[in-house]
């Protein structure tokens, strides 16, 4: 880094060490401690509105064109929410979308801070691994005591199953390059290695299915990313490891996910003859249908926030579908929120937020050092894992699910491009999206 560059946070200063504890205990405790993800994004956005205004906080930033994409993407998104949510009369059910949305909007100053703070790589795969394992002791401690709740036997962490499952596995599959990292030890591999296996556990444990489809997805594009300079043992044994925990954690009759799969099979089965299933597929297509018909009716504008519930509600009356419906707001696909909302419009601007961090980290997953890959495949699995869970899930209708792609999407994109000048390969050049 040159004299006049933009000013930094040390590693071992009072301010670094205290953003470090605040990254790992953040990982460590999200998916299992009520409000704990909510807390420390707070705390990050804090810290970073309390050293941005610092005399070339906020000027001399130094962003490439895909960052300023990044933070545009969050801009623009918020903005076509509020103009399709005033558009349609800013109605009363679009009122706390609002506000959860607008947390979206603190992804902004976490990243912009981050990525000037030296030192929390090793504090990030640390919190990764604690948080995995909470999550999978947390998890079988659930099915060892009996424990239920409203989604019966299925682990649901501080929210529901679908976020607790779907993102301890995108703790999984983010560690996926720390078990061949040959910097580590052989005990810190191998504690990563059981931190995998029990996110995986807490991941079956939960039921959630949604994240599944990530998984081959990942393991195809890990060859040619993190995995790209690993030795050939590693580059295709570690994606071979991860499928067969798959495959093991699917099958065994033992583990619930093998009756949900089952269950899926039949419903997938029932579907294609023409009939409703009454499980979680099958009560989706039910909702797809009634999203499709609102689509229908005003492709380029939506039909606004709150008409999916009042068509579900008719529908049902009509006797066209299932009564168990009733207790849904919204039809369990983001996509379809968005153009339901806000037509191809807001559409748009969600394919450009969810796209965005790929984009940002694609450049730096081949060329740049094994630091930088390994970070920036942590940006890759997780929008990836948060692009396939809105496939079956309203992700935007809860905190919980704004707040997760704040976080993750802020703080991996933040590390993987600090990482990339502080650390890139020499004679590759430090700038991969171009000049500032």
């Amino acid at each position: 880094m040159h004299e006049f560059g933009p000013q930094r946070v040390a590693a071992d200063s009072a301010l670094g060490r205290v953003t470090a504890g605040i990254l790992f205990l953040t990982l460590a405790t999200a998916l299992v401690v009520p409000n704990a993800l909510d807390a420390g994004m707070v705390a990050l956005v804090l810290l970073a509105l309390g050293w941005l205004p610092r005399p070339d906080g906020w000027r001399r930033h130094e962003l490439h064109r895909m960052e300023w994409l990044f933070l545009a993407s969050i801009v623009v998104y918020v903005a076509a929410w509020l103009l399709a949510w005033t558009g349609h009369g800013l109605a009363e059910a679009g009122s706390g979308t609002t506000e959860r949305l607008l947390k979206l909007l603190g992804a902004i100053p976490v990243f912009l801070y981050l990525r000037r703070v030296d030192g929390l790589e090793d504090w990030w795969w640390n919190g990764l691994v604690a948080g995995a394992l909470l999550a999978g002791g947390y998890a079988l401690w659930w099915l060892l005591t009996g424990q239920t709740g409203e989604y019966d036997a299925r682990v649901t962490g501080p929210t529901n199953p679908i976020y607790f499952g779907g993102f301890a596995m995108a703790y999984a599959l983010m560690l996926i390059p720390r078990l061949a990292d040959e910097r580590q030890s052989t005990g810190a591999r191998s504690l990563a290695g059981l931190a995998v296996m029990l996110a995986f556990v807490a991941n079956a444990l939960s039921g959630s299915r949604g994240a599944w489809l990530a998984i081959p997805l990942l393991l195809a594009v890990y060859l040619f990313t993190a995995g790209a300079r690993q030795p050939i043992r590693m580059r295709l044994g570690v994606p071979l490891v991860i499928l067969v925990l798959s495959l093991v954690v699917l099958f065994v009759p033992t583990l619930p996910m093998s009756e949900r799969v089952s269950e899926t099979l039949l419903e997938l089965s029932l579907i294609a003859e023409g009939t409703n299933g009454q499980g979680g597929i099958g009560l989706r297509m039910q909702m797809w249908e009634i999203a499709a018909g609102l689509i229908q009716a005003d492709p380029l504008w939506g039909t606004g926030p709150g008409t999916f519930r009042v068509a579900l509600v008719e529908s049902v009356q009509a006797g066209l579908y299932d009564p168990g419906l009733l207790r849904y707001e919204h039809p369990h696909n983001q996509y379809l929120s968005s153009l339901i909302e806000g037509g191809v419009g807001l559409f748009a601007c969600l394919l450009l937020l969810l796209a965005a961090p790929i984009l940002l980290v694609s450049p730096l997953s081949r060329t740049f050092s094994q630091q930088c890959r390994y970070l920036a495949w942590c940006a890759l699995a997780a929008a990836v894992v948060f692009a396939t869970l809105a496939l079956s899930e309203s992700l935007f209708e809860r905190n919980a699910g704004v707040v997760w792609l704040a976080f993750l999407a802020s703080v991996t994109t933040a590390l993987a491009g600090g990482s990339a000048r502080q650390q890139s390969v020499p004679g590759e050049r430090e700038d991969p999206g171009g000049d500032p």
